[in-house]
């Protein structure tokens, strides 16, 4: 119930501020209860902090969309002066004295220059992790940054969370925790593994991410802007010391010691194999080389990924898995 009334709240105060998408709704006009329930349910199809491949995942700042109700240009962000920034945690924990317990991940702000009254934030995480619920059975338990606002959390799908903060008045944020998380590390969990936790800007149609003041003038815009652009760093926890190297060779799905074009085609018959409703034909070992996407199935996007890493070697491209998998990232 009383998350129901923040996210009423929200929108209320949205709605106001021009900051809601209004399709199929004359602008300002009272949206319905499923309307209002679905603005902590996003629409993301992809989880960035998911990838399972224990690397850290850095905030993505070209997702940032300008509300296109500020009607004014492009705010650019080179233009703040500011130094604020919103991260999480940086964790190193012991791999023989923490799996299966509970590790309170911290998202805090410094540096605010310009005062704020609505925010909206989705969080992502790798879902090797697991919630642990506060007292009062949520997801996110608010900070002292944001004391006297009235706050709430949604659990949007497994790996993703959205956080709400709403003032009746504007506030200058202190330098302090805006939210806690509680994460259960993996009982398996082994050295060298990162789960990472992270920010990435949602805008669901209806109330998309937000970082500013009831005035919505142009230093609460462009300190908005900076913020989804620049000035967000996402945390992780990790799992100090060596990670062990698998007993396969990625994407060697004929265990030979090396990445051919045979590796991917045996990756696309698996596939086919599969599609078809029979045995892929590849033992466990094999079917673990052969995904090297780390979604846990043998699909062609493996075939064609083992086939662009053979084509790299023998143009002699050094490839690395980092580069094909994720080329926006290097």
């Amino acid at each position: 119930m009383i998350q129901k009334k923040i996210i009423a709240a929200f929108i209320s105060f949205a709605l106001t501020c021009g900051a809601v998408r209004t399709s199929g709704y004359a602008f300002g006009q009272p949206l319905a209860a499923a309307e209002m329930q679905q603005a902590g349910a996003a629409e993301v199809t992809d989880n960035p902090c998911n990838k399972q491949n224990d690397a850290e995942v850095f905030y993505d700042g070209s997702r940032w969309i300008q509300p296109p109700e500020w009607n004014c240009p492009a705010v650019n962000p080179r233009n703040y002066q500011g130094g604020i920034m919103l991260f999480f945690d940086k964790i190193g924990l012991d791999p023989d004295k923490t799996p299966g317990k509970t590790q309170r991940v911290y998202f805090s702000v410094f540096g605010a220059s310009e005062p704020v009254s609505l925010i909206k934030l989705h969080i992502f995480y790798d879902t090797r992790l697991t919630v642990k619920a506060n007292a009062k059975g949520e997801a996110v338990t608010a900070g002292k940054a944001v004391q006297g606002f009235r706050t709430g959390s949604a659990t949007v799908e497994e790996g993703q969370l959205a956080f709400y903060a709403y003032s009746d008045e504007d506030v200058l944020l202190p330098n302090s925790s805006l939210f806690t998380i509680d994460f259960i590390v993996p009982e398996n969990a082994e050295p060298g593994e990162v789960y990472p936790i992270g920010i990435s800007y949602v805008d669901d149609g209806i109330v998309a991410d937000t970082f500013i003041g009831s005035a919505r003038d142009d230093a609460g815009k462009l300190q908005m802007t900076y913020v989804f652009t620049n000035g967000i760093y996402n945390g992780y926890i990790k799992m100090m010391g060596e990670k062990k190297p698998p007993a396969y060779i990625m994407g060697d799905t004929d265990g030979n010691g090396a990445v051919e074009l045979d590796d991917a085609q045996l990756a696309l018959a698996a596939y086919t194999n599969q599609l078809a409703h029979k045995p892929s034909g590849l033992n466990d070992e094999q079917e673990k080389a052969a995904d090297v996407t780390g979604d846990g199935e043998v699909t062609v996007d493996d075939a064609q990924a083992i086939l662009q890493y053979y084509t790299e070697t023998l143009a002699h491209k050094d490839p690395t898995w980092d580069k094909i998998l994720h080329p926006d990232q290097t």
